[in-house]
């Protein structure tokens, strides 16, 4: 059953008509920005610039005040001087707007008591019915509404099941940007600033419930509740995995929350400790959080147990020790298997225990196929990764076919031939199968190797194969995952 709370918010992520206060006719602002980046994301709804100079920005008229506004308003974005915030709220309250969302500064985190006080009258009027997201913010992007936040407009615009709660706007942003490079699309992004109104708690409770998010992603200052927040995030867990990134852990950082969005940040070992017993996966960092949340989208069936294929001895030796060190294991082959895997290889040097040492980066890609096959099929393990050193194949691989006088094969020709295989065996065998493209362009004349490696990454990760960067990102991505794993 859907609550009044749900369908208030509802409107919010799904706007029938968008007003934007503040800057709509002065080229170059923030406000005139915001117009420009709904335009340019295609919003199908309608669009209602209001500034006292009227006119007109980007073909749409520019209304003068909100009751001069015909249609239903279900958000406004203000980008304003934070003194002439509270009135526009006032007069969203009398047009019925569902809510607002305030991206200026200049309130409770700037420490005054002018701005503490002028927070609080916020929070009076939204008491009366208004929902705000902010201040101090960039909003909400949200395909499926069609809108976005500043600069979003070249974010996907197909709606997924990842949801973002961020504290921070510059976050939000490059979360965005970095869910579209791993092939995860969002169904909605909230940065909420001081959440002075809709917080951290309030917006978990909602993506709970929310039928279109699988998966939440939240970056927090810090709460203003902890209790709540933590018995609330018990809950959630149960439905759905959640991985927090936890910022202010240290006396800076704290210091930094404090000027940033007026949040306190706490200690390290108690939000740590905190948020593992609730049930979150605990993060540090983007990358941290995005290789969590790559692991959780596609390895479906993830498990400690890990085989790793890859040229080169040292990477069996450094891959071990990262693997013990995040709790994974990498059993040795049984005795049956390495001495299949051995036909494949006669002559000394390489290791068949597991990792699989191939020798080469550049093993003949029937041997590659062979060997994953033989490892899927016949060993108890729950994730294969293979380790492709991309330069060696694509840049310095061509130049030794073109020395022997023969036509070296197509760009990315190797990743593709592989990619059907390996499909195909995770289908069979219903074990996961992660990718890392390592070793890329350091020299110009290389840097076509980043293009295909990308190009390869988009088309393994719609087929459900995800790619790291790194061993390391790999098997800290499949830990993390494992974390959330006994909730669910």
């Amino acid at each position: 059953m859907i609550t009044k709370k749900q369908e208030k918010l509802d409107r919010l992520f799904n706007p029938r008509g968008l007003a934007l206060f503040g800057g709509a006719g002065t080229e170059g602002s923030f406000g005139h920005r915001t117009v420009q980046s709904q335009i340019l994301y295609g919003y199908k709804g309608n669009l209602y610039p209001i500034s006292k100079k009227g006119g007109e920005i980007s073909g749409f008229k520019v209304y003068k005040k909100l009751s001069d506004v015909d249609g239903p308003v279900d958000l406004a974005m203000l980008s304003l001087p934070a003194r002439a915030v509270p009135g526009i709220l006032r007069q969203c309250l009398a047009h019925g707007v569902a809510g607002v969302q305030i991206h200026s500064s200049g309130f409770s985190e700037v420490g005054t008591k002018e701005g503490k006080k002028l927070e609080a009258e916020l929070v009076e009027i939204a008491a009366q019915g208004l929902r705000i997201v902010g201040p101090n913010c960039f909003g909400i992007h949200c395909p499926r509404g069609g809108f976005t936040i500043l600069p979003g407009f070249r974010l996907s615009k197909v709606p997924g099941s990842l949801a973002l709660i961020s504290q921070s706007g510059g976050v939000a942003s490059d979360f965005g940007c970095e869910a579209q490079f791993r092939g995860m699309e969002l169904s909605k992004i909230v940065s909420y600033g001081n959440g002075c109104d809709l917080d951290a708690t309030e917006l978990l409770d909602y993506f709970c419930d929310d039928p279109e998010t699988e998966i939440i992603a939240a970056y927090i200052e810090g709460v203003h509740d902890g209790r709540r927040f933590l018995d609330l995030l018990k809950k959630v867990t149960t439905k759905k995995p959640v991985v927090i990134w936890k910022a202010g852990l240290t006396p800076l950082g704290t210091r930094a929350t404090l000027s940033h969005t007026g949040s306190m940040g706490g200690t390290a070992k108690i939000w740590q400790g905190a948020l593992a017993q609730a049930g979150a996966v605990p993060v540090q960092g983007m990358e941290e959080m995005m290789d969590a949340l790559t692991a959780i989208k596609y390895l479906k069936n993830v498990g400690p147990r890990i085989s790793l294929l890859g040229g080169g001895g040292a990477i069996g030796v450094f891959s071990s020790d990262l693997a013990h060190r995040f709790g994974l294991d990498i059993p040795s082959f049984s005795q049956k298997t390495q001495k299949i895997l051995r036909t494949y290889f006669p002559v000394p040097g390489n290791s068949m225990v597991n990792p699989l040492d191939t020798g080469t980066p550049a093993l003949p890609i029937d041997i590659v196929k062979a060997v994953t096959r033989e490892i899927l099929t016949r060993e108890p393990i729950d994730v294969l990764i293979v380790i492709l050193l991309l330069r060696t194949l694509e840049a310095d691989m061509p130049i030794f076919y073109k020395m022997s006088g023969a036509e070296p094969p197509p760009k990315g020709s190797y990743l593709k031939a592989l990619l059907g295989s390996l499909v195909k065996l995770k289908e069979e065998t219903g074990k996961d199968v992660a990718m890392v493209f390592d070793n890329k362009a350091y020299l110009p004349e290389d840097v076509f190797v980043e293009a295909v490696s990308r190009e390869l990454q988009e088309k393994y990760q719609k087929a459900g194969i995800p790619v790291y960067d790194s061993v390391d990102r790999a098997l800290r991505g499949i830990s993390r995952a494992l974390e959330h794993k006994p909730n669910l």
